[in-house]
């Protein structure tokens, strides 16, 4: 219960750079300093696209404890090259112990998660209508309310359709759902008789711009 209420939380660094959050059931002491971690949840907290099976040997592992906290940056600091001292915390900046970086931040979380549940349904005509539900950043622990908070200004989302793996139109939403019109098909197929689709959509964030993508082949 303690696992599925947020504890046991670490951050694991891929060869990209990117961090997937993962949290854990049991952890059994096997050699000194080293522990053997199982009952795992995995890609928490919208990192699923961080997830990598197998991830290589000597990657990062951050426990995300009491001692971790967010550094108060301002949007206008995003992306901005700052210079970043690290180093014992009793002894004093220009201590010989401390270590100077320079680094940037995207603000990975401001970035909107993936949608899931992405469905679609051919309609007579042979427009297909694309469904989805949405994720939030914020609030969204709660069970009492019909839906979870939107977690930003406003709702919008974008669909690409997908062929070759090349996004070859783009469709914009202000719901949960989008129409891929016949027409629009034909143009991009020469017809509508395919039978799957592949779809990327993602919910766009004024902060952020382009969440994290939920890519599917439909059944169509």
């Amino acid at each position: 219960l303690a696992v599925l209420g947020g504890a046991n939380a670490a951050a694991l660094e891929t060869p990209e750079g990117e961090f997937e959050v993962i949290q854990f059931r049991d952890a059994a002491l096997t050699a000194p300093s080293t522990y053997v971690l199982s009952g795992l949840l995995r890609g928490q907290a919208g990192t699923e696209a961080a997830m990598c099976a197998p991830l290589a040997a000597g990657a990062r592992f951050v426990l995300l404890d009491g001692a971790i906290s967010e550094i108060g940056m301002s949007d206008a600091e995003r992306g901005l090259a700052r210079v970043w001292a690290y180093g014992p915390a009793p002894k004093p900046l220009d201590d010989v112990s401390y270590v100077r970086e320079t680094r940037s931040f995207k603000g990975i979380g401001l970035r909107p998660f993936s949608p899931v549940h992405v469905k679609a349904a051919r309609a007579a005509g042979g427009d297909i209508a694309l469904t989805w539900t949405r994720r939030t950043r914020t609030g969204g622990d709660s069970w009492e309310g019909t839906d979870v908070p939107l977690g930003e200004e406003s709702e919008a989302y974008e669909v690409d359709i997908v062929s070759g793996g090349v996004a070859i139109r783009t469709l914009s939403a202000s719901t949960p759902a989008a129409t891929y019109v016949a027409a629009s098909q034909t143009a991009d197929f020469g017809s509508t008789s395919f039978t799957t689709l592949t779809v990327r959509v993602v919910q766009i964030s004024r902060a952020f711009g382009r969440g994290t993508i939920r890519e599917a082949t439909l059944n169509v």
